[in-house]
């Protein structure tokens, strides 16, 4: 009995540790279209899109005004790229870094941004 004891106690803790130690798996927040760049007042640095498409079963929101900081990823396929490959027209993928003010469009910041080819 005691050694059920133990072993029992042993799977609940190993069950605990592994569902603590995994990251939460990242959400698409918006899947869309870039249909506009915001750049610095100098005009040299890309500082934020607005991107625009369809709720889909694994997206959130269907438009959103997106800020771009030195701590977003932007991937073009495993490549990571800097914020002059995105351009108006290209499809790409968000994941918010944080939460997003529930305005229309939807504002945040991206953690992550996948350039879809």
């Amino acid at each position: 009995m005691k050694r059920l004891l133990i072993l029992g106690l042993a799977l609940v803790f190993a069950m605990v540790l592994v569902g603590c130690s995994g990251e939460a798996a990242d959400t698409i927040g918006i899947r869309g279209e870039i249909k506009e760049i915001y750049t610095s007042e100098d005009g040299l640095t890309i500082t934020g899109i607005l991107v625009e498409g369809e709720v889909q079963d694994d997206t959130m929101y269907d438009s959103g005004s997106i800020t771009i900081n030195e701590d977003t990823e932007i991937y073009m396929g495993e490549e990571e790229v800097t914020p002059e490959e995105l351009s108006v027209g290209l499809m790409v993928e968000i994941i918010f870094d944080g939460p997003v003010a529930e305005s229309y469009p939807v504002q945040g910041t991206a953690k992550k941004i996948i350039i879809i080819e």
